[in-house]
């Protein structure tokens, strides 16, 4: 009896003995697992941390490159800057308005329609008469005193020539003359719409041109500045400038000493 007993005792303290071995190989083992964990948990910490980085420098970039698409496509439909029109610049034809000119005796006779209706006739003597030109040559639609409404420009538009505006008058639903002929000269005009003048001018003689930048004030044509073109003897240009007051503001034998608008004005109508 005592002999099963050791026995059995023995066997006890071997099964305990194998349990505790067993516990320490698994605690060895979970230890073994957490210090990998612990040693990779940096790691993948770094890569998070850098993806996020990298996601945030692609998310700016991105937004750089919107903002700069943004920018490009808000300058692209941007309104242009009018740049200075020559007559021969304007459109001879128009949407609504149509224009049919006739020679008389003693002038001309302009039948003008609105949307295909003639809503009234003009005879006077509107334009230096022309010679081999066809009638429609002589039409030109352009806003003139720039109020936004189509004017109608009659005439040639050259160098001792006459020519006439017909500005359109919102309020009485009809076209009115300006002026009469050759007052305005308008020869060889220029529309500004920037500076909302009209620069006209020409050949005075063989050695002289002379050019105006006239503006509009209350309904009428104001001359504010008169640009003097002379070819001396030596036949080398000499440019004075005046303001609306005749009085002198520049002289100069360069026509870059001019101011830029002039500048460009003069190109405009010499090209």
């Amino acid at each position: 009896m005592f002999a099963v007993s050791a026995l059995f005792l023995i066997f006890a303290i071997k099964i305990i003995i194998t349990i505790i071995y067993m516990k320490k190989t698994y605690l060895f083992l979970l230890a073994g697992a957490l210090i990998c964990a612990c040693t990779n948990k940096p790691n993948e910490a770094a890569q998070t941390s850098e993806n996020a980085t990298t996601e945030v420098a692609e998310n700016d970039q991105k937004d750089a490159t919107d903002t700069t698409a943004a920018e490009s496509k808000e300058v692209a439909e941007a309104a242009p800057v009018a740049k200075p029109m020559p007559l021969a610049d304007c459109p001879g034809k128009d949407k609504h308005i149509s224009v049919k000119l006739s020679k008389l005796d003693d002038g001309q006779k302009a039948e003008i329609s609105l949307d295909g209706k003639v809503i009234q006739t003009i005879t006077d003597e509107l334009f230096t008469d022309w010679y081999d030109q066809q009638p429609d040559e002589f039409i030109h639609f352009v806003d003139a005193d720039f109020d936004g409404n189509t004017d109608i420009f009659l005439g040639a538009g050259e160098s001792r020539t006459y020519s006439t505006i017909l500005l359109w008058k919102p309020d009485k639903k009809c076209f009115e003359r300006y002026g009469s002929l050759g007052e305005p000269s308008l020869q060889n005009p220029v529309f500004s719409a920037a500076d909302k003048a009209i620069y006209n001018g020409g050949s005075n003689s063989a050695s002289e041109e002379e050019f105006t930048k006239d503006v509009w004030k209350n309904g009428q044509l104001k001359t504010a500045e008169t640009l003097f073109c002379y070819t001396n003897e030596t036949s080398k240009k000499e440019y004075k400038l005046y303001d609306a007051a005749k009085k002198l503001v520049k002289a100069s034998n360069n026509l870059k000493d001019m101011p830029e608008e002039w500048q460009n004005i003069l190109k405009t109508i010499n090209k």
